[in-house]
C-alpha cells in the first residue's frame, strides 16, 4: 500500500512537471491559468461552505419549529383527553349505577329462587 501511494505521488509530480514543460502556453499564461483555477476553486468551496451553513441553519430552524408544533400538539391532545374524560364521567357513573342495580337484582333473584 505504501509503495502504491509513493508511486502515485511520484506519477502525479512527474505528470505535473511534464505538463508544465510541454504546455503550449507561456509561463505567465500558465501562472494566470493556475490563479484562475485556484480562484474558481476557492469560489466553489466558499459556495459549498455557504450552502452547508444554510442547510445547518435550516435544520436548526426546522428542529425548533418541530419542537413548538410538538408542544402545541401535546397540549391540545391533553386538553382533548381531559375534555373527553369530563364528558364521559357522567356516562361512566350511570353505567356503574346500572351495573350495580343489575347485580343487586341478580342477587335478589337468586336468593328468592328456591332450590
Amino acid at each position: 500500500m505504501k509503495d502504491f501511494l509513493l508511486g502515485s505521488l511520484s506519477g502525479l509530480v512527474a505528470g505535473g512537471i511534464y505538463g508544465l514543460i510541454k504546455t503550449p502556453r507561456s509561463g505567465k499564461e500558465n501562472q494566470q491559468a493556475l490563479r484562475n483555477y485556484a480562484d474558481e476553486t476557492s469560489d466553489h468551496l466558499q459556495d459549498i461552505s455557504d450552502k452547508v451553513n444554510d442547510l445547518k441553519n435550516s435544520i436548526t430552524q426546522l428542529t425548533t419549529e418541530i419542537s413548538f408544533v410538538q408542544n402545541d400538539f401535546m397540549d391540545e391532545m391533553q386538553h382533548i383527553a381531559k375534555e373527553f374524560q369530563h364528558e364521559a364521567e357522567p356516562r361512566l357513573r350511570r353505567i356503574q349505577e346500572k351495573t350495580e342495580k343489575i347485580q343487586t337484582e341478580i342477587e335478589d333473584t337468586t336468593a328468592n329462587i328456591d332450590y
